[in-house]
């Protein structure tokens, strides 16, 4: 029993490590590939018609993890395909394909991996008392997140608190639909992305130039103006940083008042 949470901890390190190697490729790294297979050598085909045959490989494989496209390059680049037209590069549906058959062992890996976390799991929590419900929370979410795993979901960050995960949703860098299960501090996405955390710290913690009184007045009066009928997104991000502003200049006012 004394080992069981260290074994807890190796597993869901592992399953993180395993879920980061099958994280999409960018687009960067799949012009990259492209780009190097043909300095070695190999040509696109003819049968892409496209006016930029890149893009399409962009676009087919934007989806594929670079863990295997990683691994379908350094094969194609040594020759270790058989049955291939090592003059061509495969056509973009094609190569999505080997990149994800380079993909099934790491993925049948994380299943095992994920059905052993469950077992240790369920055998904790009949051996072990809750206090106060605590214990049996976190094994209930856990259990969800074994759910959401088995739904197809990837765990993206661990160790985030509730206001790490608003601010990470509100700064779009996870995509809808994500949940965050806060008894165990995880996020889980229905996408396989990389999740910039630092770059939300950076602007967290970056100090603005104060708005003046008379800036302040001036960012009041266009709020006041109506809304168009459609307001965008980016719309609504722009009229919560100017209430922002002026909130910071209304506040000292405020205390110095007091």
């Amino acid at each position: 029993m004394s080992n069981l949470p260290a074994q807890l901890s190796t597993l869901q390190q592992e399953i993180s490590a395993l879920t980061e190697k099958l994280a999409p490729a960018n687009a960067d790294e799949i012009g990259q590939c492209i780009e190097g297979l043909m300095s070695g050598g190999m040509r696109i085909s003819e049968t892409i018609t496209a006016a930029n045959p890149v893009e399409e490989y962009r676009l087919s494989l934007r989806n594929v993890p670079v863990y295997g496209l990683r691994r379908a390059y350094t094969k194609l680049k040594r020759g270790e395909y058989e049955n291939i037209n090592l003059a061509f590069i495969p056509l973009p549906a094609e190569l999505a394909a080997m990149a994800n058959a380079e993909c099934r062992i790491i993925r049948e890996d994380r299943v095992r991996k994920h059905e052993t976390l469950r077992a240790i799991e369920a055998s904790v929590s009949r051996t072990l008392p809750s206090a106060h419900g605590l214990m049996d929370l976190r094994v209930k979410q856990r259990e969800r997140a074994n759910e959401l795993a088995a739904q197809g979901f990837y765990l993206v960050a661990e160790g985030v608190d509730h206001l790490e995960f608003t601010n990470l949703a509100r700064s779009r860098e996870l995509p809808t639909r994500s949940v965050h299960l806060w008894a165990i501090d995880e996020v889980w996405s229905p996408i396989a992305v990389r999740v910039n955390r630092n770059r939300i710290h950076t602007r967290l913690n970056v100090q603005h130039e104060p708005v003046s009184p008379e800036r302040a007045d001036e960012l009041a009066k266009m709020l006041a103006l109506p809304d168009a009928r459609e307001v965008s997104d980016e719309q609504m991000a722009y009229r919560r940083r100017i209430e922002a502003e002026i909130e910071a200049v209304e506040t000292p006012a405020e205390e110095k008042a007091a």
